[in-house]
């Protein structure tokens, strides 16, 4: 940014609010920005204002995540479009000290809600103690959000320095904080909520807050205030939801313009994926990925061909993976997942060759389970194991196991004399991957049923150990410090999908993996933590409470009007899913 810029502060306006600020609806931009707004690089070229972003949710209210993952902005946040370090946001500054017990936080002076109200240190504590550590004011999200708070075991403390200067602190050391504060969720409108807490006013009530705070009320009704790019204007439930440019956004561009270039962003409700794609295809939306299928794979490389919207990819991750559940409801086949040559044995079995070529075009890299290509400690060799196809030695792990099939019908008996059988829990969209792994597992002789649903009811089957296995997203591979329950036991109940009960039962292995993931968070030494997420990665892959079938890219479009389009983006869900790393803020419509 030319220094010259930020001196006379004359930065740039769309002209929509430019004509607001003539009107004296708006102060000027120059008020309106922080002292020192953050700088965004445009992907290609300085962008033009005017327009829309158009984008569709298969539902609003389920679908809340579509939107947050594209509009959130953290205090702290991953470097986009690919995320190759953490990097200051909200935040102007950020500094330990106390060995790495204390960090001091230090907010842009100047940033506002979009009412125009200052964002301070107020609307973050606001958040931790009034709502995220209120069981009666909060909501589930809130408390997802409250998790990656506890370092060594202990929720950190938050306090004010001043308005604009946060002081964390614990007893641990603090060296996954800066993931912590990239993950939106970290402050609420305290001057618009207050009102509603029963903190703050003695007639109001928590059933009336935590329905006034609930996730798709505060991200879809117009007049709450935000931080975001966009703000809503308006709602037609099950239709569309309408936003308009926030006049108070806090970034600019590398001229001095103010973000972000479109003046709206649209999300239209279209419940079918394929239709969604289709409107995407007829050039009545403007991206597509959320909601990409490998089914519709051929159909995208057919339709771009015409030359009316760009192909793009993301960097490889891993594909869904099979959980064996370690709690499984029936006691043998429970003891049976916990045998690592069992998992290793499930693993064998699988011919990912197969899969590749019948459902993913080619396009999937046969692989294991370990940390995926996008982190820092990804080993290819570790990627690989128990990988290769090899159903003999399968056999022979189940054999030794005393998994036998001993009255001759062709199928394995377990330990109690019951056959080994298993259902296999998958979205329906998924099941097809399911019904080719049911077919290579029969050769081997297990029985395996198939349970297809909508992703609400796996959920709750996942969330209270229901499942025998479940056909999954790999979550945290990229980055466990970000997903710490995917790979330690962080108390009763709070542990893998996978083994629930692991807090009283849980192997050695895995309290191992607890305890590095402890010291990998608490470290704030760089060669220090590469040193114990090495361990981690290793500890997990080779004990396999994952059965993973490959890494591959995933397929997403942007239609020719938009500029400022990545070439190549992440679509893991630790790095806020595809959204967030495609930039909307910089995106333009083209002439």
């Amino acid at each position: 940014l030319d220094p010259e810029i930020l001196r006379t502060r004359s930065f740039g306006e769309a002209p929509m609010l430019a004509a607001r600020v003539r009107a004296g609806q708006l102060p000027p931009v120059a008020e309106r920005l922080p002292t020192h707004p953050l700088v965004l690089v445009p992907n290609h070229e300085v962008g033009r204002y005017g327009g829309t972003i158009r984008r569709a949710l298969a539902e609003e209210v389920v679908e809340t995540r579509g939107v947050t993952k594209t509009l959130n902005d953290g205090l702290m946040g991953y470097e986009r479009p690919l995320a190759r370090s953490v990097q200051l946001n909200l935040a102007e500054s950020f500094e330990y000290s106390d060995g790495g017990k204390t960090a001091v936080v230090r907010i842009r002076e100047g940033v506002k809600w979009s009412d125009g109200h200052p964002f301070t240190v107020n609307d973050i504590l606001f958040w931790y103690y009034d709502v995220v550590l209120n069981s009666g004011a909060r909501e589930m999200v809130f408390m997802e959000g409250a998790l990656g708070w506890v370092f060594g075991g202990e929720l950190a403390t938050l306090e004010k320095l001043d308005l604009l200067t946060l002081k964390v602190s614990c007893k641990s050391p603090l060296g996954r904080l800066p993931v912590v504060l990239s993950q939106g969720f970290f402050a609420l409108p305290k001057h618009f909520l207050a009102s509603f807490h029963p903190k703050y006013a003695p007639d109001a009530t928590y059933e009336n807050f935590r329905e006034r705070s609930r996730e798709h009320l505060r991200l879809f009704s117009p007049g709450v205030p935000s931080l975001s790019a966009w703000i809503p204007v308006q709602w037609v439930r099950g239709q569309r939801i309408v936003m308009e440019r926030n006049p108070y956004y806090w970034k600019i561009d590398s001229a001095g313009n103010q973000l972000p270039y479109a003046d709206g962003l649209e999300f239209r409700i279209i419940q079918n994926p394929e239709v969604i794609l289709l409107n995407f295809i007829n050039g009545e939306l403007d991206l597509f990925g959320r909601y990409f299928r490998d089914s519709l794979i051929n159909m995208m490389r057919a339709e771009a061909a015409k030359g009316t919207f760009n192909l793009h990819g993301t960097v490889p991750q891993y594909s869904a993976g099979f959980y064996p559940n370690l709690d499984a409801p029936k006691a043998a086949l429970r003891n049976a997942f916990r045998k690592r040559d069992v998992r290793i044995a499930l693993s064998h079995a699988i011919n990912r060759e197969e899969i590749n070529q019948v459902l993913y075009q080619g396009t999937l890299v046969p692989a294991g389970y370990s940390l995926a290509p996008s982190s820092p400690y990804f080993s290819e060799e570790s990627s690989r194991m128990y990988s290769d196809f090899d159903p003999s030695k399968a056999k022979k792990l189940l054999d030794a196991a005393g998994l036998r099939d001993s009255d001759g019908d062709g199928f394995r008996e377990l330990l109690d004399g019951s056959r080994f059988e298993v259902t296999i829990d998958s979205r329906i969209s998924q099941s097809d991957v399911c019904e080719l792994v049911a077919e290579q597992w029969r050769e081997i002789g297990i029985k395996v049923n198939l349970f297809p649903a909508l992703r609400d009811i796996l959920g709750v089957r996942l969330a209270t150990a229901a499942f025998d296995i479940a056909y999954w997203d790999i979550e945290g591979a990229e980055d466990p410090l970000s997903r710490k329950s995917s790979f330690a036991i962080l108390g009763p109940k709070i542990a893998p999908i996978w083994h629930l009960n692991a807090y009283e039962e849980g192997p050695e292995w895995l309290w191992e993996a607890t305890r590095v993931l402890h010291a990998a968070e608490n470290a704030i030494d760089s060669d220090e933590v590469r040193e114990h997420m090495i361990l981690l990665r290793d500890v997990h892959t080779e004990n396999i409470p994952i059965i993973g079938i490959g890494l591959r890219s995933t397929m997403w479009g942007s239609h020719l009007r938009l500029g400022n389009v990545p070439d190549l983006t992440t679509a893991s869900g630790v790095y806020r899913g595809w959204s967030r790393p495609v930039m909307h803020e910089q995106l333009f419509i083209r002439e």
